[in-house]
Parts: C-alpha cells; sequence; structure tokens
C-alpha cells in the first residue's frame, strides 16, 4: 500500500475494518491486567452482577477496536496522536460477540501556523452481530502533508 498524507484524505472516507471479536479467555487476561472488576474476571460472580454474565472492559472493547481502525488507516503519514473525542458505551459484549467497527475520516483541517501538516479525526461506531450499537468514539491526529516528508 502506497503512504498517503494529509492531502490525500477525504472527508466522510470511509475505512475497512476487519470484524473483532474477544473471547473469554482474553476479555478474562485483559481485565485482569488491567480492569479486574469482577464482571470482567469472574463469571459465577458476572451471573449475579446486572450483565447476567462475563462482559469485556470496555478499555478492552476500545483498545480492540483501536487495533482494527489502526491496521484500516494503512500507512497514513501520522506524525501523532492528539486526543480522543468523547467515548460512549450503549451495549456490553460479551464472550465471542462479534463487532463491526465503522470507521470514517471527517474533521479534515490544515495547520494555520505549521504548513507542513494538517489535523484530521476518524470517528468509529461498533455494533454487535445483532447490529446493536455497543460503542462510539474518535481519534484526533496531526498528519503530515506531501510537502513535509519529501523535503
Amino acid at each position: 500500500m502506497e503512504r498517503r498524507y494529509f492531502d490525500d484524505l477525504c472527508d466522510g472516507e470511509p475505512l475497512q475494518c476487519k470484524p473483532v471479536v474477544l473471547t473469554r479467555e482474553a476479555i478474562v487476561e485483559f481485565a485482569q491486567k488491567y480492569d479486574p472488576q469482577y464482571f470482567h474476571i469472574d463469571e459465577t460472580a458476572a451471573q449475579k452482577s446486572i450483565f447476567g454474565g462475563l462482559v469485556a472492559s470496555s478499555l478492552h472493547t476500545l483498545s480492540a477496536c483501536t487495533r482494527a481502525v489502526v491496521e484500516a488507516q494503512g500507512d497514513v503519514a501520522v506524525l501523532s496522536g492528539v486526543g480522543l473525542h468523547e467515548v460512549e458505551m450503549f451495549n456490553p459484549v460479551c464472550p465471542n460477540d462479534i463487532l463491526s467497527v465503522n470507521a470514517w475520516w471527517t474533521e479534515l483541517r490544515k495547520s494555520r501556523t505549521k504548513p507542513d501538516r494538517g489535523f484530521a479525526s476518524i470517528r468509529c461506531r461498533a455494533t454487535n452481530q445483532r447490529n446493536e450499537p455497543v460503542i462510539e468514539y474518535g481519534y484526533r491526529y496531526v498528519i503530515a502533508c506531501v510537502s513535509f516528508e519529501k523535503l
């Protein structure tokens, strides 16, 4: 895949993301390291929770979907991430749910003070196999313009 720069991006351009599946083992392993709430690590206790069973951490869901989006970006000349848009969770992710991630470029603008770069966002929405919304979020990036890396 050819390197892409800020100048190559189009507002509304979709990214082709692979499906995301979080297994029971992956859910428990992530939670044990980073978010050890009982409903993420203990199936028996999780059955008594408001979820009625084991569910993925929202941080795990965001991280797994992030990987799908980054892979779908391809070779974009990202200089830095500069923030996240608000993350909203709608439905829990259960073991072996299949998440479809819809992502698109938006909010493209050149820097007013540094002509070698621009700002761009990627907005994302993931749904499960029942087409229920799971998570909405976005990233903000600084991306090199063609002239920056060709100097």
